[in-house]
C-alpha cells in the first residue's frame, strides 16, 4: 500500500523534504551562498576601486579597447572566484574552531612544565 502526501496518518517528520538530514542540506548549502555572498560583495568593491583609481592603467587599457565589456567580465569573474572561495574557506574553517582550541588549550596547560 502506497503512502500518499495527502494521508491525514502521516506525520510532518515523514516527509523527506522536511527530515533532519533535508533540513541540513539546506542550512549548509545556504551557509555556501551567503558566504560565497560575502566574497562576491568584496570582489565587486575591490574592482570597482581598482577600475575607479586606474590602477596599473588596467582602466585605460580596458577603455581603448574595443573589447572593454569582456575585459571587464573577466577581471570580475576572476575577483568573484578568487575572492568567492577565500571566503567559503575561511567560513569553513571557522566552524569548528572553538572546540579545536579549548580542546588544544587543555592538552598544552596539562603538558606544561611548572619548573620554570
Amino acid at each position: 500500500m502506497e503512502q500518499h502526501h495527502n494521508d491525514p496518518d502521516r506525520r510532518p517528520e515523514q516527509d523527506i523534504r522536511n527530515s533532519k538530514a533535508a533540513r541540513e542540506a539546506r542550512s549548509i548549502v545556504r551557509f555556501m551562498i551567503e558566504h560565497t555572498a560575502y566574497g562576491g560583495f568584496g570582489a565587486l568593491v575591490f574592482g570597482g576601486l581598482v577600475l575607479y583609481f586606474d590602477v596599473g592603467g588596467i582602466y585605460s587599457l580596458a577603455m581603448a579597447s574595443r573589447d572593454a565589456p569582456i575585459f571587464v567580465f573577466l577581471l570580475f569573474f576572476g575577483l568573484f572566484v578568487t575572492f568567492g572561495g577565500i571566503s567559503l574557506g575561511i567560513g569553513i574553517m571557522t566552524l569548528g574552531g572553538f572546540s579545536d582550541d579549548d580542546r588544544y588549550r587543555d592538552e598544552r596547560s596539562r603538558n606544561q612544565r611548572h619548573d620554570d
